[in-house]
């Protein structure tokens, strides 16, 4: 226990320390319950606050919290340790996993988001991946399975084996308006189905922002169109002022598209 004043939260699963500097949270396995509301109160927590999920856990999200989405937003400054645990979406109803807050600033470690119906994540703040999967999700009304308008960072990460229904003018599995810096990262073996002939579509990266990469491995990525030609691609489509920028050390690598 940190060696400040705390106020202790009794739940019947968990022990939950409350302090000034923030909320320290245990979440037991298969209790995605306690996984909310967590993040209920670190959301409502002043200072720094940490979630732990049970190592290789399981936690499954059956119904939104808020409109459309399984988890409550994320907001203030928080870490998540995974401990390779997953969490999973099994809404009857589109919904995405996760939302960052504009002014939010987050740490995601050793996780797997899966099965997202509305996309996986949201991101409008500042959020960075270290070892995290973003596998096996879709998406119909919405434009990405990861749409990015703030700051995101990934290392040592994957987006991977998700299916973008492409109904908007524009539509990437990543999409992209603020600043992606990805390390030892790869996207790879998802597929956007194009519903329009006017749309732009990316199976990779969709960008109209900044995207500076580091070891990026784009592989198999593939692009389907139902009603004609589109302005499509399996890597990285820049438009408007979308740049990337190679400046780590590597450019991206890309596999069979």
């Amino acid at each position: 226990m940190r060696p400040v004043a705390c106020l202790l939260l009794l739940t019947g699963l968990s022990t939950l320390a409350a302090c000034s500097r923030g909320l320290d949270v245990e979440i037991p396995n298969n209790d995605s319950a306690a996984l909310v509301e967590a993040i209920r109160l670190a959301n409502a927590s002043p200072g720094h606050d940490t979630v732990r999920l049970a190592r290789n856990g399981l936690y499954i999200l059956t119904k939104e919290v808020q409109a459309g989405l399984l988890l409550p937003v994320l907001g203030g400054e928080l870490t998540i340790e995974g401990n390779y645990a997953e969490i999973r979406g099994y809404a009857a109803g589109p919904a995405a996993l996760v939302e960052v807050s504009q002014d939010a600033q987050v740490v995601m470690r050793n996780l797997l988001l899966a099965e997202g119906t509305e996309g996986a994540l949201r991101n409008y703040g500042d959020l960075r991946l270290e070892r995290v999967a973003i596998v096996d999700s879709s998406v119909d009304h919405m434009p990405a399975i990861v749409l990015n308008h703030g700051h995101l960072e990934a290392k040592d990460s994957q987006i991977a084996f998700n299916l973008l229904l492409a109904t908007r003018r524009d539509s990437g599995t990543v999409l992209n308006y603020g600043e992606i810096l990805l390390e030892n990262s790869r996207i790879h073996d998802n597929r956007a189905l194009g519903r329009q002939p006017s749309v732009a579509v990316s199976g990779g990266i969709l960008n109209f922002g900044s995207v500076k990469v580091d070891g990026l491995v784009l592989d198999n990525n593939t692009m389907d169109a139902e009603d004609g030609p589109l302005l499509s691609f399996g890597g990285i489509l820049n438009l408007g002022n979308g740049r990337v920028k190679e400046g780590l050390n590597n450019s991206p690598r890309c596999g069979r598209q």
